[in-house]
């Protein structure tokens, strides 16, 4: 009887034992716990910390420059030139156009002669504009000579006119920047604005078709007509000894011509460089068709609606 009495108590002092330590090992595992709750103050810092689920972004439609758009250093990263940016729906294809110049309600946009192809008198022709609107545009003229069609559409809405700088010209070893509307491809499931940066690796002049400049950015599928921009004007860097232009170091991308081919071997293949047609040949051979439609002249940097609604808006 004292035997059992003497386990008795040993076995019940290794339970009391045992629940103890499990209340310990409890009471730790709960505190811990609560260390990684999350209250709704810290998702955003989480959020920074680990990255955002695409799923939770919002398709970003822009209307008008921000002071997004000009942010610093712009010689690196330069949203300006975004705007200028248009997709053409013609007869082929879709491709890209770049609005060139405004006139009251018409803007005016060049593209490629292939992005239009050969349109009957009951087919027309359709611009997608950066705020996803849809515009029905006239052709003004295929040149015969180069691979450049001019388009007009009518909008009381605002859009922006590319920047022409009759001193910045396409030059070997140029940094440029390539941009158009890319379609969708086995991998991407919707057509998307891109922009492709590179270098120009030759210039031909007189070459086939008007492409005289060959680049390294690479294209796709729906870029052809897109503009290629230089990253910045010539002489930019020595403007006010070397402080920036008149409203510092904000950037207004020139155009420097408009892209439309790969070039390809007769034998097959493909050599990885770009073709575009400089802008000041364009700006020649339409010459006349501008001045029927009464423009005489492009804006100057400063008077460009790029640098009258940027310039305020920059951090200088």
């Amino acid at each position: 009887m004292n035997d059992f009495k003497r386990y008795t108590v040993i076995y019940l002092s290794f339970v009391l034992i045992f629940f103890s330590e499990l209340s310990v090992f409890s009471r730790k595992v709960i505190s811990s716990s609560n260390q990684f709750k999350v209250s709704n103050s810290d998702k955003s810092n989480l959020a920074f910390e680990f990255g955002k689920d695409s799923l939770d972004l919002t398709e970003e439609v822009r209307y008008e420059i921000t002071s997004k758009d000009v942010q610093i250093p712009m010689l690196i990263e330069n949203r300006l030139m975004d705007f200028s940016v248009v997709q053409v729906l013609g007869v082929s294809s879709p491709g890209s156009g770049v609005i060139i110049a405004k006139k009251d309600s018409s803007y005016y946009v060049l593209t490629n002669n292939h992005v239009i192809g050969q349109m009957q008198e009951d087919e027309e022709i359709g611009i997608r504009t950066i705020d996803n609107n849809y515009h029905i545009a006239d052709l003004i003229k295929k040149d015969k000579k180069i691979d450049v069609a001019l388009l007009k559409f009518q909008s009381n809405k605002k859009y922006y006119p590319a920047f022409f700088d009759p001193n910045t010209n396409a030059t070997v070893g140029q940094k440029i920047v390539l941009m158009g509307y890319a379609l969708p491809s086995d991998q991407v499931s919707a057509t998307n604005l891109r922009k492709s940066k590179g270098s120009i690796l030759s210039f031909i002049r007189n070459n086939i078709d008007g492409y005289e400049i060959i680049y390294s950015n690479p294209s796709n599928l729906g870029m052809s007509g897109g503009p290629v921009y230089a990253t910045m004007p010539t002489g930019f860097l020595e403007r006010n000894d070397g402080n920036g232009g008149s409203c510092g170091w904000l950037v207004i991308p020139p155009l420097i011509g408009i892209h439309g081919r790969a070039e390809a071997y007769a034998f097959g293949g493909k050599s990885g460089a770009n073709m575009g047609i400089p802008i000041h040949r364009i700006l020649k051979n339409f010459q006349n068709d501008f001045l029927n439609e009464g423009i005489k002249k492009l804006p100057k940097e400063e008077e460009t609606k790029l640098y009258i609604e940027g310039c305020p808006l920059f951090n200088r």
